[in-house]
């Protein structure tokens, strides 16, 4: 029985130290080494008066509700079911408020994490006209801005192109 409680003590340590210690240490460096910007979170920094501050992160989406910024996916999650009487309820409010005649889906219904980091191209320039008028820019600038923050591939008729929400709006802020 002693041999068993041995053995098994230190097939214990082993994995521990193995499993929880060597392997964790190796992913870790390899992730710093081969993706350093990933690895440590895809953080936006912004530099002022000397001092750098994060401002978010390419990977999580951020509530923007000001008239001057790109709106993204709405932050409340949701894991109601696309047919249900209150997901309905939801969508046609946000829809009401939009005061738009198309508006794309990612602007009227929450993901499931809640942490959208971007939105579709017409997602973006739907909201155009109305960052222009609040930031007194021309709606061609805050195109161009839209288009620098584009990321993912068009390749025929697959595409995977998305704007990243917080991207624009640190571009908007920079512009002013």
């Amino acid at each position: 029985m002693k041999k068993i409680m041995i053995a098994s003590l230190k097939s214990i340590l082993l994995f521990t130290l193995l499993c929880g210690v060597l392997y964790t240490a190796a992913v870790t460096a390899v992730g710093q080494l081969l993706f350093p910007i990933q690895a440590n979170g895809s953080l936006i920094k912004k530099q002022e008066t000397g001092k750098t501050s994060i401002i978010g992160s390419v990977l999580i989406g951020q509530p923007f509700t000001g008239a001057n910024y790109l709106h993204g996916r709405p932050d409340q999650v949701s894991q109601l079911s696309p047919v249900s009487k209150e997901q309905q309820k939801r969508v046609e409010k946000r829809v009401q408020k939009a005061d738009v005649k198309e508006v794309p889906i990612e602007l009227v219904t929450a993901s499931a994490s809640g942490v959208d980091p971007e939105i579709s191209i017409p997602g973006a320039m739907i909201q155009v006209e109305r960052i222009a008028a609040a930031r007194n820019m021309k709606n061609s600038e805050v195109r161009a801005i839209i288009k620098q923050n584009i990321t993912g591939l068009k390749i025929g008729p697959v595409d995977s192109q998305r704007v990243n929400v917080l991207g624009v709006n640190h571009t908007l802020d920079e512009s002013e």
